[in-house]
């Protein structure tokens, strides 16, 4: 065999070969793993991702806090996870979550964004500051509160102003009045909330007048504040005297929303996102107002209680196909198709034009959160808690002195003790 003929077959094995691994690596699927809420992160949503992505396999998990710590404990998280942006600080602090400042810059206009995805910034010490973790899928004024006017009307209450916010006393007394309480059950609530709605009450309410709901190093609840104690006994009055909201003495079959679908609430402190609720039940949609978030202080203030969005894990293991994920999901066609469907404002400016204004419902409630926007705020908790800390250890040492087994100042202590501790033993 020449040596012509021998360099020339070397030559063909090589290049075989290198197809070989060329074709190899160019079919690999790459696998990411995403921990989704099934009702706004649909299967078609993923299907629809993978069938544009088709070298991208997505694997998913259901949203489960008690899931996704004992997988993050086992050295397996999820690439991308569902949070609520009030308690980013507690993952950015245990170094699970990406800064993807640098990746956002390059794809968006960051002056679009509304002032509230700041709740995904945070620079160690300061909410709002520093790179961004996230940013909002979409998110409320859930401060601002729907109110039936059939239950006012019948309890004699005036409704209150579009415009002008009512003192914090004037919106307790609408509350109390609304309140039907007959043979020792509730037939109608004053007042509804959801559980994200227990920590923006505290820290919206304390921001209007200056203070915070934590000691100023963020390692203790404030309970010797006049005002932290007084918001904390508002709370536990209107369940154990006024019978004004749901609690383990007069508990509610569901959460609120099918409350006052059926006329069963009077004001529910959901803000703009109930609209798609309220629209299919019972309730005439001209019978239902929306006003801005009562005052507690002298200063106008408002902001979401949870602000929902979805992170990336700083150390997934294939971020660009992650990132394709969370590019599509959280900025592109689907933030459009989520501002479409009035379930929420979006996290861009830009994106308002496409919320819902086709009927008069939907042009009062949007005209109604345009008002609210200039009084937009980042709220915070200490980086040592998760956000569901504050109402599971209210909810857990406020049931003996709803029941009459202790008074309410010895459960709030015990509350106080029980975060105390919890931030003690995360410092260490």
């Amino acid at each position: 065999m020449s040596k012509r003929i021998s360099i020339f077959i070397m030559s063909v094995v090589i290049l075989s070969v290198s197809a070989l691994f060329i074709g190899e690596a160019a079919g690999k699927k790459v696998t990411i793993t995403l921990m989704r809420d099934a009702a706004e992160m649909t299967d078609e949503v993923i299907k629809n991702f993978e069938s544009k992505n088709p070298e991208i396999n997505v694997n998913y998990v259901e949203n489960d806090l008690t899931k996704l710590m004992v997988m993050m404990a086992g050295g397996t998280p999820p690439d991308i996870f569902r949070i609520n942006g009030i308690g980013l600080p507690y993952w950015v602090r245990k170094g699970i979550v990406k800064d993807i400042t640098p990746y956002l810059e390059k794809t968006i206009d960051m002056d679009d964004l509304f002032p509230t995805n700041d709740l995904y910034r945070f620079d160690g010490t300061t909410q709002g500051k520093g790179p961004y973790y996230g940013l909002l899928k979409d998110w409320s004024f859930d401060c601002m509160y729907n109110y039936n006017k059939i239950a006012l009307d019948e309890a004699g209450v005036a409704y209150p102003s579009d415009d002008v916010p009512l003192t914090f006393e004037e919106f307790s007394d609408m509350i109390n009045k609304c309140v039907v309480y007959k043979g020792g059950k509730v037939e109608r609530y004053g007042f509804g909330y959801c559980d994200d709605e227990f920590n923006a009450f505290f820290l919206v309410m304390l921001a209007s007048k200056g203070k915070w709901l934590f000691t100023e190093d963020g390692k203790k609840l404030n309970i010797e504040d006049p005002d932290v104690y007084t918001l904390f006994k508002w709370w536990f009055d209107e369940a154990k005297v006024h019978h004004a909201m749901h609690n383990p003495l007069d508990p509610a079959p569901d959460w609120d929303g099918p409350l006052f679908q059926a006329g069963r609430l009077a004001i529910f402190w959901e803000g703009y996102w109930l609209g798609p609720i309220i629209k299919e039940g019972n309730v005439p949609l001209d019978k239902v107002g929306f006003a801005p978030a009562p005052m507690y202080g002298d200063k106008r203030v408002d902001t979401t209680g949870g602000g929902t969005g979805y992170v990336i894990v700083r150390t997934c293991k294939d971020f660009d196909a992650v990132w394709k994920y969370w590019e599509y999901y959280m900025l592109g066609e689907r933030a459009t198709a989520r501002a479409k469907s009035g379930w929420g404002i979006p996290a861009f400016k830009s994106l308002v034009k496409y919320m819902p204004q086709d009927t008069e419902f939907d042009r009062y409630r949007l005209e109604q959160i345009k008002k609210e926007m200039p009084y937009q705020i980042t709220v915070q908790l200490p980086p040592y808690v998760r956000d569901n800390a504050l109402i599971s250890a209210y909810n857990q040492q406020m049931e003996p002195a709803l029941r009459g087994a202790i008074d309410f100042d010895t459960a709030l202590k015990n509350m106080a003790n029980q975060i105390d501790s919890i931030i003690e033993s995360a410092m260490w």
